[in-house]
């Protein structure tokens, strides 16, 4: 930070951050002796501290483990409230591991006298516990205008557990792993009190979590998930219960949510809610890439959840308006698909997704209706099934490397799109559509499907040197290349290969018989398929052929064997590497001769 902002003050500002006051915390500081703006004498508790806040303030954790805090490490217990134009800021000191260490919480905004702390940011904390497996890594009620920036929670029962009254809430850059016994995040709104509304989750990552990496359980208008990498999680990936009847209520875009227990994404009413009925409307499902294999990555068994599920279990609510587009969605035995009432079916927009079923079980399903009788659709029925279902493509998505087998070492997946996948292009634009993609990069023209776009790689040859031959010996290399847009044509700008050897335009294999001793220097050129193209300069050397035979020595046996004897052991000696022949019969030349020792050589 110091050697490219020069001082704290200048990145504080390239962050956005243009505090008033600064207050330092460390585990060696000391509340009777801390002073604001001096970071030679900073405080040792929050509790001190945020008795002095104001708008505009600014507190800095040092670096270290922050484990005798309490039962809730950093509690807001008074009213705390930044403005629009001077948010107070909590925060990490740059380039410093803040851990916080609590056996409950790590940084509670719950309070008991609804007081609404508002305008508030968390910025680079690690809230764990090694004290207990319960409690959340933040937990907060009736918040508003909250930043939560680049904090990790694990180890708790929640990752991030956020109830009732929610508004202008920004999770961004977020890591909540190993929360074993409830949600990465849990955000949502009990029936009766105000929607949630504006709340984004973006640029975060959920594995590991006792049950589904994000889940919204209520009421909420304009909900965004994008960005997000969601795998490994005990139930699913995303669940979104009871949504509401917005425009939009929710859009779920750029996420990739792969190798989880159960859904890739469920839209969900339980049997138990007693609210009134009511439409739940507009959530948009767009550009994700979503991988359902055959094996639990956590427990034992295999996968029986489809890709995305749609289910009522009241029978009273109805979902209309859901938009699937641009979406990859691979299964191995289950459907894609899997709409528990056909009613939420006949509004919904389907279109440009890729759709795949890996192993073909039980049939070439690709989508499930439960009720009125429709059982499992193949994919003519479900294209012809309504006007909004439309362009869809049954196809492999050919991505870079992804097996049912890494169920247990996620990091082994690489869903990098080949150049031939049929997702390339694949999808369109339209309102919600992102502008890139999960890694930042333009989405320009028709976008692919997923959560990626396909960057071709610079074409270029792989191969550094080509192997030495002998003439009148067979020889054979391939020019490797990789790159650009397959297929390649191979071609000799250059220079000329040796005598006898010949360059496969289609293949790039240099073959044949060389007839001439000597050095042949040549630039090979890679041409692919969108005219781009790559040279290498190569050079072949020819050796003589090695026409004078090897001196033997020391054969044996030697002379006659002796009556009775039925079996020997045959040895010899050369001056030189050789294959060494021998028969059984008299007079027979070496090149007839079948029997070849078992080591051979000088």
């Amino acid at each position: 930070v110091i050697a490219k902002y020069g001082n704290l003050t200048n990145f504080l500002n390239y962050l956005g951050y243009n505090p008033d006051r600064i207050f330092y915390i460390a585990t060696d500081g000391d509340d009777d002796t801390g002073q604001v703006n001096n970071i030679n004498k900073p405080y040792k508790t929050w509790n001190k501290v945020q008795s002095f806040l104001q708008p505009g303030d600014l507190v800095i954790f040092r670096g270290g483990v922050y484990d005798y805090l309490g039962t809730y490490g950093i509690e807001v217990k008074y009213s705390l409230h930044g403005t629009l134009d001077k948010p107070i800021v909590i925060m990490t000191y740059p380039g410093e591991k803040v851990v916080i260490d609590s056996p409950d919480c790590g940084i509670n905004l719950r309070f008991s006298d609804n007081s609404k702390p508002s305008y508030l940011t968390f910025d680079g904390f690690v809230l764990d516990n090694t004290q207990g497996s319960w409690g959340n890594g933040l937990s907060a009620h009736f918040i508003s205008h909250i930043i939560l920036r680049n904090i990790e929670a694990k180890h708790h029962s929640s990752g991030i557990y956020i109830m009732h009254d929610l508004h202008d809430l920004l999770i961004e850059n977020c890591v909540v792993h190993d929360n074993t016994h409830s949600h990465g995040f849990y955000l949502g709104c009990t029936y009766g009190w105000p929607t949630n509304t504006d709340i984004i989750v973006r640029n975060c990552i959920m594995y590991r979590n006792g049950r589904h990496g994000f889940q919204h359980n209520g009421r909420v208008k304009n909900l965004i998930l994008e960005n997000n990498i969601i795998h490994s999680n005990e139930l699913g990936g995303i669940s979104l219960i009871k949504l509401g009847d917005y425009n939009p209520t929710a859009i779920v875009r750029n996420n990739l949510i792969f190798n989880n227990n159960k859904q890739g994404i469920v839209l969900f009413v339980y049997e138990s809610s007693s609210e009134p009925p009511y439409t739940i409307t507009n959530t948009k499902v767009i550009n994700n890439l979503i991988w359902v294999g055959k094996y639990k990555p956590i427990g034992e068994g295999t996968v029986s959840s489809h890709a995305i599920a749609v289910n009522d279990a009241t029978g009273r609510f109805t979902m209309k308006n859901l938009v699937f587009r641009n979406n990859i969605i691979i299964t191995y035995d289950t459907v894609p698909f899997r709409f528990c009432q056909l009613r939420h079916l006949y509004t919904a927009v389907i279109e440009n997704n890729v759709l795949y079923k890996k192993g073909n079980y039980p049939s070439l399903s690709i989508v499930m209706i439960s009720d009125e009788g429709q059982g499992q659709w193949d994919f003519e029925q479900f294209e012809n099934f309504s006007d909004l279902i439309r362009n869809n493509a049954l196809a492999d998505p050919k991505l870079t490397d992804v097996s049912i087998d890494y169920y247990s070492t996620p990091e082994r997946f690489n869903f990098d799109y080949l150049s031939d996948s049929p997702a390339i292009d694949f999808g369109i634009t339209t309102d919600n559509t992102p502008l890139t993609d999960l890694r930042g990069n333009s989405r320009i023209g028709n976008p692919d499907a997923g959560c990626y776009e396909y960057l071709p790689q610079n074409l270029t040859i792989l191969t550094s040197t080509l192997p030495e031959g002998i003439v009148n010996q067979s020889y054979s290399v391939t020019i490797q290349s990789s790159g650009g847009t397959p297929p390649y044509t191979y071609s000799t700008i250059s220079g000329d290969l040796p005598d006898g050897l010949s360059l496969n335009s289609s293949t790039g294999i240099v073959s044949g018989t060389p007839t001439a001793q000597g050095i042949s220097n040549f630039t090979i050129q890679v041409k692919d398929a969108d005219n781009n193209t790559a040279a290498k300069s190569f050079s072949i050397t020819i050796n003589p052929s090695d026409t004078t035979p090897p001196v033997r020595s020391d054969g044996s046996p030697t002379g006659e064997l002796s009556a009775g004897i039925t079996q020997t052991t045959l040895s010899l000696t050369t001056d030189e590497n050789a294959t060494c022949r021998y028969s059984t019969s008299p007079n027979i030349s070496y090149s007839k001769m079948t029997n070849t020792f078992l080591n051979t050589g000088g």
